[in-house]
Order: C-alpha cells, then structure tokens, then sequence
C-alpha cells in the first residue's frame, strides 16, 4: 500500500498536507456547485429524511453523486475511510461535508477494529454510510461486514441508490459515474433493515435485492466465499422534488 495518511515522513508531510487539502476542498467546491446547479428527487417506500438514524448502504459505484447530494451532513455521521496515503482529498472531502469522526481501516484487524468502533459509535446516536463492495470490489458483491456493523450496533441498514443523468464514466473496477453539474439526481431510499442473528442472512440477500436496479442483479458473498446471485424486481415507490433533501445543520 505505501505510505498511509498518517505515515508521511515529516520532512514532505506539510508539502503533503498542502497539495492534499488544496485537491480536497477543489472537489468540495465542485461537488457544491453541482448540488446548487442541479435538482434532486428522493423516492422510494422507505422515510425520505436523510438525517435519520441509520446505517445507509450503497454500492461504491455510487460515492461520486453521494458527495453531491449529501454535500453537508444534516446529522452526525461517522465513516470508515482506506488509510493509503493518496486517499487524503477524500477525506478532506469528508471533513468539509461536517463528518464527526472518520475512522481509518481497510481489512485485516485494523479493519476489524475499525468495524468495531464503528458500530459502537453508531449504537450511540452517528449516522454512517457504507459500500459493502468496497474497497476494491468485486463490483455488486455484498460483503457482510456491513450485516455485523448493523446487528451490534441495533440499528437499521437503510439501503440507498443515487442515480445521475448527465455524468462521465470512468474505466474503474466499479465503473464509477463523476456527475456533471446542471443535473438531475434521483436518490432512491429503501425500507429499513433490521439485523438479528436469525434473520442474518435473509437481510443480506433482502438488501443485494433492495439496492439492485431493474434488469441487473446482486451478488451475495457467503460462507467461504461461496457466492449467490439475486434477482431485482421494480419496487413501487413514493417521489418527492426537492432542491435540498434535508435541511443541513453547522
């Protein structure tokens, strides 16, 4: 991996520090001049309020438009982030969005401790947002980690789609989408999830369908890394227009 955002060597590290938060707040600055040129719909059965209690989940395709719509927090929130050290605009990013507490951890037991804490502070009032596909994929394969943050910290897994109609795509492992301004999100919310150790698994496949769209499919990663795919089908939904999807907070 390299050096990690807080293994620098101190004599580049102010070099570093100053061309990191130069890029991030340039990505701020964009991702805000989309959100103020742009119009965003929220639909779907679930609550429309984004500054509920929850642990929102969405593939990492989707990070790009998640800045733009949720260009300020409106509750606190908490995030896990990868440490390496090129990672830095984005979590400038995120320190500009108002996040509370950003959490370094990838896999291995830093991730796991991560993982932990996580859900501790969760169970304690944060908000989070989590790609179960992430960091590196594979595409659409829901990871678990996501189930075990939900069933200890008690709250619910909300899973969450935000779509853009004019965008770039970008030849990556996710083929992510870098939105353009003047555009049109449509943030799709679902009904919550809740966790427990009876319904585990059921939850996971229950979430790969929610956060499918029509015509694609999910892929659920089960016990040693057999995999199941998950058919979607359209789900009635319920839509509101809205220039801002929840008044911000700070």
């Amino acid at each position: 991996m390299g050096y990690r955002v807080d293994t620098v060597p101190w004599p580049v590290r102010p070099l570093y520090l100053a061309v990191t938060w130069t890029l991030g707040l340039i990505f701020y600055l964009y991702y805000v001049i989309c959100r103020l040129t742009s119009r965003i719909s929220i639909e779907g059965l679930g609550s429309h309020d984004l500054s509920q209690h929850a642990i929102f989940c969405m593939w990492h395709e989707s990070w790009w438009s998640y800045f733009v719509v949720f260009a300020r927090y409106p509750a606190p929130h908490v995030a896990i982030n990868h440490p390496a050290a090129y990672m830095k605009p984005v979590h400038v990013v995120f320190r500009l969005m108002g996040l509370r507490h950003l959490l370094l951890g990838s896999s291995g037991e830093e991730g796991q401790r991560a993982a932990n804490e996580l859900a501790w502070l969760v169970r304690r009032g944060y908000s989070t947002t989590i790609s179960p596909d992430g960091p590196y994929g594979p595409p659409r394969v829901l990871k678990k980690g996501v189930l075990h943050v939900a069933l200890s910290s008690g709250v619910p897994i909300v899973p969450l789609t935000i779509s853009c109609a004019r965008f770039v795509r970008v030849k990556s492992w996710d083929s992510k989408k870098f939105p353009l301004p003047f555009n049109r999100f449509t943030v799709t919310v679902q009904e919550p999830v809740w966790v427990t150790r009876e319904n585990f698994d059921e939850a996971g496949a229950h979430i790969v369908e929610a956060l499918a769209s029509y015509g694609t499919y999910g892929i659920v990663c089960g016990p040693r890394g057999r995999t199941q795919s998950v058919a979607s089908r359209p789900a009635r939904s319920r839509a509101s227009d809205t220039a801002a999807p929840t008044s911000s907070t700070g």
